[in-house]
This record gives structure tokens, sequence and C-alpha cells, in this order.
């Protein structure tokens, strides 16, 4: 047996952060309060990594005057359906403004008029406001986190994490650039590599649930696996999602309107209803579905309106310049309708966590869209965005501000783990071995498989026994060739590992939605499509005991809550 410095490249250090996105940024800032070394990793070049600068421009927030017992009673019946953790929503709604006040304060561009105050767009529910954040947002992050003292690792994708008995005592991975095997040893833990979406969207392609899986198969819970499935209205002509509430301006081929067809009750994001009727539509000859864009107030080539403002988001108005130019370029010429699509969005977020973002697992923490879902302040919907857009970016503010110093302390007080050689031998002839073969299953082609069936509406969203049975059938086979993926360099060899981490993904989702017997939130069961509060407030628990995917579930504590079923 090898000794582990003999097996690649050791890196020791106080907290080791995987993810150098906005979570993991956040964090490694919040954590150098504490005065410990702190290592930040990704598979990416960090100031340029993670979804938000993506998607970033739009931020979910409470305003210091808004009524957060209000908000927190429509949320829980409106949207999480009463399967919400109601103590820690109502700390992300008290939080969520002195969050972006800690933002401003590391140089972050937020949306503000000429005297320097916040703009803020109010939702139609009244309870809630929106804001602007630039683009560039990682860039003064970055640099203040170096400042602080924070160390930079790119370019290594983590794989598996370590363990001493039940605790994480740091993670394995290698470079995708050179193959170099990796050994991360860490007394504190924090996974900040985001949820998995299946690389459908180029908007935030990045999530593939590289840390959903390691956490998985090191031991930690999951929960609300279910609700990773967020399907929204997409204009085909640009693959872009259509601008919330434009779901009011859907019609057939005959031009009737869908949202009087299929909406029954005013929502706060588009109606899953609204799905299953596109999808309907469709199968009984009535498509395609078509968005008159003129009502929406919106054009896909200019900014927002919100966002044109004199206040200035260099980045974002950069980004529309650079949209307009290729849609004049090689899209197609302007129509007074566009023909859209029912598209998956996701996203799964189910690693399980506290109020202090400590997962299951000793030495352990989890932040941003990870654990989104698996936190479960958000209940029974998707997350993100949760039904509440920029909610995705402030879920993470939240998140990491809470969880960095918890870990932090942790690392502070703890002695260094020790590791198992035998652990890391193993790992590391797992982790390459897709570079022994010459042949066999691409990557490509594996998770192209894997999107092929969570893709599919009558898989992921108008669900049924027969029909998830099948889709885990499906799943089943795909993981079952996995064990012949080939990679030929350090880029393929990730994708290989994306795809093993996307199949994982998909079952979990697949197998929790299976249980839940009943249709809540996100969750639409055709063959029980009514709510049983009777028997279902409850969240469904994941776990890994002796290499099977065990299911559990748990009450929902609603007893202890203000807000009752």
């Amino acid at each position: 047996m090898a000794k582990t410095e003999n097996l690649g490249e050791v890196v020791s250090t106080d907290l080791l952060i995987i993810g150098g996105g906005l979570a993991g940024l956040v964090a490694a800032i919040r954590a150098k309060e504490v005065p410990i070394d702190v290592l930040v990793v990704d598979k990416q070049t960090i100031g340029w990594s993670g979804k938000a600068p993506k998607v970033g421009g739009g931020l979910w927030v409470m305003l210091p005057e808004d009524d957060v017992d209000q908000f927190v009673e429509y949320h829980v019946k409106n949207i999480g359906c009463y399967l919400n953790d109601q103590e820690l929503l109502y700390s992300y709604a008290r939080e969520s403004f002195g969050a972006l006040k800690q933002l401003t304060e590391w140089g972050v561009r937020l949306a503000q008029d000429a005297e320097g105050n916040l703009q803020t767009v109010r939702h139609p529910a009244g309870l809630w406001s929106g804001t602007g954040i630039d683009r560039d947002m990682l860039f003064p992050l970055r640099t203040r986190a170096e400042e602080l003292g924070a160390k930079i690792l790119n370019k290594v994708q983590v794989v598996e994490l370590l363990k001493q008995g039940d605790r994480v005592a740091g993670a394995v991975g290698f470079d995708i650039t050179d193959g170099r095997f990796y050994i991360l040893k860490a007394k504190a833990t924090i996974l900040a590599n985001g949820g998995c979406n299946y690389r459908v969207k180029r908007l935030w392609a990045s999530g593939c649930g590289d840390g959903i899986a390691a956490a998985y198969r090191a031991g930690a819970e999951m929960r609300n696996a279910e609700f990773g499935n967020f399907f929204d209205v997409d204009r085909k002509d640009i693959d872009f999602p259509t601008p919330s509430g434009a779901y009011a301006f859907l019609s057939n081929r005959s031009g009737e309107n869908l949202s009087e067809r299929y909406v029954t009750r005013q929502e706060p994001d588009t109606p899953i209803s609204v799905i299953l009727g596109m999808e309907k539509e469709v199968m009984e000859g009535r498509g395609p579905i078509y968005l008159d864009p003129s009502k929406t107030q919106w054009d896909p080539t200019k900014p927002p309106p919100f966002f044109a403002g004199r206040w200035g988001m260099p980045k974002v108005i950069e980004f529309w310049k650079l949209q307009a130019s290729k849609q004049l370029k090689y899209g197609p010429s302007p129509s007074p309708k566009v023909e859209v699509t029912a598209a998956l969005n996701a996203e799964l977020s189910p690693v399980r966590v506290d109020h202090e973002m400590k997962t299951s697992l000793a030495g352990l923490w989890a932040i941003g869209d990870i654990c989104y879902q698996g936190s479960a302040w958000a209940g029974a919907v998707p997350a993100p965005p949760g039904r509440l857009r920029g909610s995705g970016v402030m879920n993470t503010l939240f998140t990491s501000l809470r969880g960095a110093p918890h870990a932090a302390r942790f690392a502070a007080e703890a002695a260094s783990p020790k590791i198992n050689d035998a652990d890391v031998e193993r790992f590391k002839k797992e982790i390459f071995a897709s570079t022994e073969r010459d042949k066999g299953l691409s990557p490509d082609e594996a998770i192209y498989s894997v999107q092929d069936i969570v893709c599919k509406v009558k898989y992921n969203l108008r669900r049924s026994k027969d029909r998830l049975e099948e889709a885990l059938s499906k799943i089943e086979r795909v993981r079952q060739g996995l064990s012949n993926l080939y990679a030929k360099d350090g880029h393929g060899l990730g994708k290989c590992h994306e795809a093993k981490s996307m199949a994982l993904c998909a079952e979990m989702t697949l197998r929790a939605a299976l249980m839940r017997t009943e249709s809540r939130g996100s969750h639409f069961r055709e063959d029980h499509p009514e709510r049983d509060d009777r028997n279902w407030v409850k969240w469904i628990i994941i776990k890994k005991k002796e290499e099977k995917m065990v299911l559990s579930t748990e009450p929902v504590p609603i007893e202890k809550y203000r807000v009752k079923v």
C-alpha cells in the first residue's frame, strides 16, 4: 500500500472550500475573520466560475419596512406548501437586507440611484422586492479574499470526500489540465460547488451535482430531492427563459389563451398547471405554443428596463449589447409571436443542512445552491429559483454568511485529521479508471442519456408510478454503462465524473418522487393528484447505507411553527 504523500500532491489547510463561485468567495472572506488558513478550490477559474455571474442581475430581497410575518405565512401556504423549515425561513427573510449591505461593503455593485439609494422593484404579490446586481460581482470578492490571505487553486475537480471515521477530513481530485492527483487535507470542509441542472441550460451549465454526489457517497443525508424539477417556458428561437409572468400571454395554434384555460388562481411564478397545459395542447394536436413578446414589454436584444438605468451595471450592459449583436446577426427576423416550449431549467439542491449550514456529517458544511432544497426553508419547490426570482443569489449569500463562521470556528479548534492511505489509493484508482480505456462509452453520450430522461415532462413533472418506474429503469441502465466510460484527457475525465454525478442525482429525484404518493408544490403525481396533509406533511430523507440508496420520512415539526396546516 502506497503512502499518501507518494500518491499525489498533498495540500493541507484549516478550512477547505470546494467551489469558487459566489458562495465559495463569500465564505472565504467571512471565514478569514477567524485566524485560520483557507483554501478555495474550483474546477474552473475562480472569479469566472459558478452560476451567479451568468444569471446575475436579479436579486430577491425583503426591505426593512416589510412585514416578515405576512411574508412567511404567504410563503408557507402558497409556495412551500407546509414543508418549510419556518424558523429558517424567518431568518432568510430577516437577514436578506443585511446581506446586501455586506456585499456593498466588499465592493459589489447593486442597483442605486444618483443619491446612492438602493433601487428596487416590487413583486406583484406586494410582499417582497427585487433589485439588481452586476455580473462582475466575483472580481471584487476574489480580490478581497486574496487580500485577506485565502489561497486559490484553479482547475482542480474534486470527486470524493476523505473521512476519518465519521468526520470529513478533506477531499481528493485532479487537475483537469495536466491530470495531477490532489489530496486536500482539512480540519473542516465546505461544499460550495452548486446543485445539479444536468447541463441543459447554457445560462448555468456548471451545475453537475459534483458536490451532491460526493456528499451522498460519504454518507451525508439528502432532503426534498423530489422537488428538483424546475420547468419553465423558454423561447425556442434563442433558448432563453421567458420573463416571469409571460405565461399569461401564451396561446395555442388557434390563438386560444392558455392562461385562461389552465390557471385557476394568482401564482407568484410560472404555474405548473401552465406547463402541463402546454404539453396537453401539443399532445392533443393544438400546438405549437406561442408567446406574444410585445405583451411582456421585454425585448431579448435589449436590457430589461430595470437594468438599463443610469445607476450603472457595466457588465450587464456589455452582456446585452453582445446578446443584441448575436441576435441581429444569427437570430430569426422579428415576429409578432415566437414559439415557446416547456423546458427543464432544473435544479436539484438536496444536501441536508441545519441552521448553521452543517450537514449530517461532522466537519462538513454546505452552502449555496447545493443545499437550497436540503435546508428546507423553501419547502416543496424546485430551488433555485424557488418561485422567488432572484432567491438563488440571496440564498447563496444567506447560507454563506451563516455557515462560514461556524465552519471556521470548528477548524480553529479541531485537531488535524488523519488520512487513511488505503482510501486515498482506492479513490485514485477509481478516479482515473476511465483514462485506462481507449474505447467504450463517451461521457457526452452518458450525459445525453441522463438528459433524455430528466428533461421529459412525462417523467419529471407529470409523474405517475408507472412512468417513474420506467424512468428509474432507464437510469439504472445508464448507471450500469458508466463502468465503461472512457476519457482521452483531463477534460474528458471531468465529464466522466459529471456523468456519474448526474445519473446519481436523477436517481435521487425519481426515487423520492415515487415515494411521495400525493401532489404538492412542484411535485405532481397524475395518479395522486390531490395534496394529502394527513399523511404527507413530511420530508423525504435519502441516505446511502451499505451501497444502497435508502429513503425514509421525517415529520415536519409543524406543531412548533407559527403557521399551521
